[in-house]
């Protein structure tokens, strides 16, 4: 009872205790974890409001991972979680513009898609990835698995897939519905058509001389912060952003072998050919597992083909090694093991049988009697059959053949097999007669960095950092202590920094970090580099501000150029009456070129001259046009020939071409970023993958 006094008595104290216990328990957990109570939970990107969940992606992700190891691809893993990403993000888009428009796929539609009267599409891709005969088998072994024998957990794993190619097949059938919805819409009438006929029709001849911006000093054309800003201003929207951005400058130190490891490796090389030398076979190099042999027999013809090899093996007796290459850190040494003359390829018959011993003696004696190989291949007996097989002898796979067919007559069948009940039919169609044949061992060896190199090049990163905390000297000392900075820009969707794989840590630190903070050393011997990274800028307003050093550069060249053409367009308008007399005063010859309005490069002037391109698009044959301010010069001209030979005006091919250039085609071409839009996306990746 007095404990319990005691206990009451303290009750408001024990609240007090429990609830900050609990408090703290979730503060912490809320800033360790960053995606409980208010943060992202299991939802790792947010397009326009329809969640994508972190479950549902992992297995995409390593869907695709498997796939891309089945076709012997080596991503790194960040890049492939951005990929899948990506595509789930458009996935939402799309599904919820399908929704808006009303479409869907009914029952019917899918079955026959699937089983059905449409189905052979499904049947190709099942028959290829399962080895059934069709859709129909496929779908009646998942679903009626003991008719198959098969197991449960089987049958379950083939629901699955079942169940997934439906998903897409459906997916296929609404893309293609809403293909269909608009390619009937967006198509050229006869406007359309003959607009971009005469666009491409008329290419005009002209004679022009022009003033290069560059032949005036820069530094005679002072440019404000004021003329940077209106230009901003003036064509802000091309530089919106999609996501909040920062700017980062990077050093990557390559993990490479020192001067010292360098001459190490050369040390070691000689010691294996000592060895190899000195030892039979490859016995010398047993103890030095940094040296990988591999011995084949091959022939002097394929020597002939490797011009290194055949100048080793040309003065290399039975016995001996040398070195045949060195390319940068690989070394390839040989040795000759044994050198003779050898039957090297052989062709072969061969049917595998079923039944008694008499019936495939029967097919045997069938066979050698001058019944044809395709009429006993069409046996019931015959299981399997394959004329003129080509078997190369050299192929340590191939030593059980070689062991059957050696001493056996070309041209005879027989049967290697005793066996009571079935057995393998063989003849040698051809064999061809002996070559040299070498016996040959290649060794392969790599100079690695040493340990003390690593842990020299990582202690000397580490110690730059710690001399250089911030952005700007991380920048201006990088160059005096032996490293070179890169920029790079970075957002919740870049899997990794400046394209260098295995990074994708460095972006996940990028995106926490503050402005002007530099970070830790990232990096090992598995990535094959060290990094380090700075923060010179984050861009989280919607827009890459002016002070970008890039923008600002492209801006203030641009406002440069226009003052200098300001001042050439005074100086030359109006003074002369012809190309030639502006070329004079401009010091410079008459050239000639050839325009088209909807060329993208004019020879000549430059790519993207739009101006100059419309200007002659409408001007007369014979009619002088300039001075005018090109992209990089000021330019006069005249049209002097207008050709218009071309082909022949056609509806039907311009419409095409307008369908592919500015119609359906081109949309679904652009179709994740139409419906994208200026939705919201938010990207929570680096806030479950670290």
């Amino acid at each position: 009872m007095a404990t319990l006094e005691k206990i009451r008595s303290k009750s408001a104290l024990l609240l007090i205790i429990v609830g900050a216990g609990l408090l703290a328990f979730i503060i912490g957990d809320f800033f360790t974890s960053g995606r409980t109570i208010f943060g992202t939970g299991t939802t790792i990107a947010k397009v326009d409001g329809n969640k994508i969940d972190i479950q549902e992606f992992q297995r995409r992700v390593q869907d695709a991972s498997q796939q891309a190891q089945a076709q012997n691809q080596r991503m790194d893993n960040a890049v492939l979680q951005q990929q899948v990403l990506n595509a789930m993000i458009a996935e939402k888009l799309f599904d919820q513009e399908i929704k808006d428009l009303g479409l869907t796929v009914t029952d019917q539609e899918l079955t026959d898609m699937m089983v059905g009267k449409n189905s052979q599409y499904v049947d190709r891709m099942v028959q290829q990835q399962l080895g059934v005969p069709d859709a129909k088998t496929a779908h009646d072994m998942a679903f009626n698995p003991t008719k198959y024998g098969m197991q449960q957990a089987q049958a379950q794993q083939l629901q699955a897939y079942w169940i997934d190619l439906e998903n897409n097949v459906e997916r296929m059938l609404l893309q293609q519905k809403f293909q269909n919805l608009f390619a009937g819409t967006l198509v050229a009438n006869e406007l359309d058509a003959k607009a971009l006929y005469d666009d491409n029709a008329a290419t005009a001849h002209i004679i022009y001389a022009k003033k290069d911006f560059s032949s005036l000093k820069d530094d005679d054309f002072e440019v404000s912060d004021s003329d940077i800003n209106a230009l901003y201003n003036k064509d802000k929207n091309r530089y919106a952003l999609d996501e909040p951005t920062r700017t980062v400058s990077y050093i990557a130190v390559n993990i490479v072998p020192s001067e010292a490891d360098v001459l190490a490796g050369q040390k070691k090389v000689e010691d294996a050919l000592l060895a190899l030398n000195n030892n039979p076979e490859l016995q010398g190099i047993a103890t030095m597992p940094e040296f990988v042999g591999d011995r084949n027999k091959i022939t002097q013809s394929d020597v002939d083909k490797q011009a290194r090899l055949k100048a080793a093996l040309d003065s290399l007796s039975v016995g001996r090694a040398t070195l045949v290459s060195k390319n940068g850190n690989d070394y390839t040494l040989a040795k000759l093991i044994g050198k003779d003359q050898e039957v090297a390829q052989v062709k072969i018959d061969f049917l595998a049988v079923q039944g008694s011993r008499a019936q495939v003696d029967s097919l045997v004696g069938q066979l050698n009697a001058g019944v044809s190989f395709d009429s006993v291949s069409a046996s019931p007996l015959v299981a399997q059959a394959q004329k003129d097989m080509e078997v190369s002898l050299l192929d340590a796979n191939a030593a059980s053949v070689k062991e059957l067919i050696d001493g056996r007559a070309t041209g005879v069948y027989f049967t290697p097999d005793t066996l009571a009940e079935g057995g393998r039919i063989m003849r040698v169609s051809q064999r061809e007669a002996p070559v040299t044949v070498y016996d040959l061992a290649t060794i392969t060896f790599t100079t690695e960095p040493s340990n003390a190199t690593i842990n020299e090049l990582d202690a000397a990163l580490r110690k730059y950092v710690d001399d250089n905390k911030d952005s700007k000297t991380f920048v201006e000392n990088a160059q005096e202590a032996g490293y070179t900075t890169f920029p790079a820009t970075v957002s919740a969707s870049s899997p990794t920094i400046g394209n260098l794989n295995d990074s994708h840590a460095a972006v996940a630190w990028v995106m926490d970090a503050k402005k002007g903070q530099v970070s830790p050393v990232f990096g090992d011997v598995q990535t094959g580099r060290f990094i380090a990274v700075a923060v010179n800028d984050i861009y989280d307003g919607g827009y890459v501000p002016a002070r970008d050093a890039q923008v600002h550069t492209i801006l203030a060249a641009q406002a440069r150029n226009d003052k200098k053409a300001a001042k050439l367009l005074a100086d030359y308008d109006g003074k002369a009456k012809d190309v030639a007399g502006y070329a004079q005063l401009m010091n410079v010859s008459v050239d000639t070129t050839t325009v088209n309005f909807g060329q993208y490069m004019v020879p000549g002037l430059g790519m993207s001259e739009s101006a100059v391109q419309g200007k002659v698009a409408n001007a007369q044959k014979g009619a002088l046009v300039g001075p005018m301010q090109a992209n990089n010069s000021v330019i006069v001209l005249q049209v002097t020939d207008i050709d218009n030979e071309g082909r022949p005006y056609d509806f039907q091919e311009n419409s095409i071409r307008y369908n592919q250039q500015r119609g359906a085609s081109r949309m679904m071409n652009s179709l994740d970023r139409i419906l994208l839009g200026n939705k919201k996306v938010s990207n929570n990746i680096n806030k479950f993958y670290k």
